[in-house]
């Protein structure tokens, strides 16, 4: 039952990473917590491992179809793993009920960006992947110690930011946005490797399925009108980070 759940659960991150470059994590962390019982701890740093690989999968593809930029992927993320390595010191040391309630209200601000982000223009004649660099700064580390505290990979603050702030276009911010992703989620990796308990197995059944899944998601972004998607499973992220801020907050 444990194999299927994960499958099940697997393809849904898979989908998210693929057709959005986020939201893998948000998916994947209470998965492994409410569905298949593992402690948050735990939860958290399997999901660096399920997110990182997924998000891999999903770079090489992007890289392929020239859908990503190396430069401003690197420069961001090179602050980013000490926000990272920061982030993991910090969640060993505090409870997994204190990491939940802040993954809750995480939920939920990311479910009203995804609802209200809009795609920044682009000026003409610009290098497309020419990227403001004080991007790489106080953001760079803020989205670093969130993947080492709370196991997310961060693209749904990475998307908006190289888009809006950084101004590269919606399918270049994705694509980079993956690669910074794989990067902060093996710095996390890292971070907690002899610290917490990974089961490899259902790690495994995951990251096969979701990265499958990723493909399916990124050929669907191509055919589908991801903006009304993104809403819908905005909603749905808002209702389940609600939840888990109800249940810790007033149930613990």
């Amino acid at each position: 039952m444990t194999w299927i759940l994960a499958m099940l659960m697997g393809s849904l991150v898979g989908l998210s990473l693929g057709m959005f470059g986020s939201g893998g994590s948000v998916l994947a962390v209470p998965i492994l917590i409410y569905i298949l019982g593992y402690d948050t701890k735990s939860a958290v740093a399997m999901s660096l491992v399920i997110v990182g690989f997924t998000a891999l999968v999903s770079t090489i593809h992007q890289w392929r179809h020239k859908a990503l930029c190396h430069r401003a992927a690197l420069f961001f993320s090179i602050v980013g793993i000490i926000g990272t390595f920061f982030g993991t010191w910090v969640a060993l040391r505090v409870s997994g009920s204190f990491q939940l309630i802040l993954f809750g209200l995480l939920m939920v601000i990311v479910a009203v960006l995804m609802i209200f982000k809009k795609e920044a223009d682009v000026e003409e004649g610009k290098n497309e992947c020419e990227m403001r660099h004080d991007l790489a700064g106080g953001l760079g580390a803020g989205v670093g110690f969130m993947t080492g505290l709370l196991g997310v990979g961060g693209g749904f603050l990475i998307v908006p930011a190289l888009n809006t702030i950084g101004h590269l276009k919606l399918r270049l911010a994705i694509g980079t946005s993956l690669l910074i992703i794989t990067i902060n989620s093996m710095a996390g990796v890292i971070g907690y490797w002899g610290k917490v308990h990974f089961d490899w197995l259902v790690i495994l059944i995951f990251v096969a399925v979701s990265s499958l899944s990723s493909f399916v998601g990124i050929q669907l972004a191509k055919r589908l009108h991801v903006e009304k998607l993104r809403k819908g499973f905005a909603a749905f992220i808002l209702i389940l980070g609600l939840g888990i801020l109800t249940q810790n907050v007033f149930f613990a």
